[in-house]
């Protein structure tokens, strides 16, 4: 396990993941505090940031890296997974064909890494966009998708959890990046027991 720790100190680097168009880089400007865009320009391979935070006992810094969705980048990505610790695994929630195709990034993410799966959460975004209603059958989906994903996982160390978001409102969106770096940190400290005991 790649982490580099000074006094209290973690780097994490984790992936914003998903097909083209889903809003991932409107979550990473949302998280850095650099507000809503409404014009969308497509990421081209990959954008980068940074950002610390106190999470439990920790300074974390959270190197973020916003992965271009489209197909033609498929190689240039994988290049980017390598190192990274977690991953946020984002969906429009408006367009519900970007939800069936996680499995795709899901399994991109587990051969980029070189170490594996390691921790994602599941974003559906854009949610300023619908209704109450529509929201209720995206859970749905969504919770059938994740009891399957936590079966397959069971053995790895973290599990896989569901957040709404909008980037365009900031809904849920510190909460996502923090309970990511919550499970990075789990499942640190579960590797770490595992080595221990040998196993």
């Amino acid at each position: 396990m790649v982490i580099l720790s000074y006094r209290e100190k973690l780097f994490l680097k984790v992936i914003l993941a998903g097909e083209a168009g889903v809003g991932k880089t409107s979550l990473r400007r949302s998280y850095l505090g650099e507000g809503f865009v409404t014009e969308h320009l497509q990421t081209i391979g990959a954008d980068f940031a940074s950002l610390t935070k106190k999470i439990q006992d920790y300074s974390v810094l959270f190197q973020i890296w916003d992965i271009a969705g489209q197909d033609v980048f498929e190689n240039v990505r994988m290049m980017y997974y390598k190192g990274s610790l977690g991953a946020l695994m984002v969906f429009d929630a408006k367009k519900l064909s970007t939800l069936k195709v996680l499995d795709k990034w899901i399994k991109e993410l587990e051969k980029g890494t070189e170490r594996g799966v390691v921790p994602f959460i599941i974003i559906g975004n854009k949610m300023d966009l619908i209704t109450e209603p529509t929201r209720k059958k995206i859970r749905t989906q969504v919770n059938t998708l994740i009891q399957s994903l936590n079966s397959k996982y069971s053995d790895k160390g973290f599990t896989i959890d569901y957040f709404e978001t909008s980037a365009k409102m900031n809904e849920n969106v510190s909460d996502a990046f923090e309970s990511l770096g919550l499970k990075i940190i789990d499942y640190i400290n579960y590797r770490k027991e595992q080595r221990r005991k040998g196993l």
